[in-house]
């Protein structure tokens, strides 16, 4: 498995079959997508797209002033969850992130998908909404890079 750079159009093929899947809207193309800034990372095995996500730079509006980018359209296969594809993709995200000088990132999460990310160290703020592309409930998550770095730095320093 491989972790690769893509560009916006090359995420559209799962950001369809999966994050649109079921719901009344078919757009795939997201605001930001062709920004020069804009990352787009995705797991190839071979010649398979397994994965994607999307990292704006873009600031949380609580925060404003803070630099951060935001999550989007972060989509596994059906056949490939559970292998740890998903955890291996935000990984990527978030170290790049970090290494452009981000100190948060944040997204609109699928209510039914907190577990996952609240296990990798994101936080839920605010009440859940309805999102009104898909018509499912989401919640608004970050994680603060700064102290994910301090978490890191103290667990070496302790093993």
């Amino acid at each position: 498995m491989l972790v690769v750079e893509l560009d916006a159009v090359d995420t559209h093929p799962l950001r369809r079959s999966v994050l649109r899947d079921g719901t009344d809207s078919d757009v795939v193309e997201f605001e930001g997508d062709d920004l020069p800034t804009t990352l787009h990372l995705g797991v190839r095995h071979g010649d398979l797209l397994l994965a994607v996500s999307t990292w704006v730079v873009r600031e949380f509006e609580p925060q404003p002033g803070v630099p951060a980018h935001q999550l989007r359209g972060m989509a596994t296969e059906p056949r490939h969850r559970d292998q740890g594809l998903a955890s291996l993709l935000l990984h990527a995200g978030l170290l790049r992130c970090s290494d452009a000088g981000s100190r948060l990132v944040w997204a609109r999460a699928r209510s039914t998908a907190l577990g996952f990310y609240r296990r990798h160290g994101f936080d839920t703020v605010g009440a859940e909404f309805v999102d009104a592309a898909t018509g499912l409930p989401h919640r608004t998550i970050v994680f603060e890079l700064a102290s994910h770095d301090a978490r890191a730095v103290s667990a070496s320093r302790n093993s």
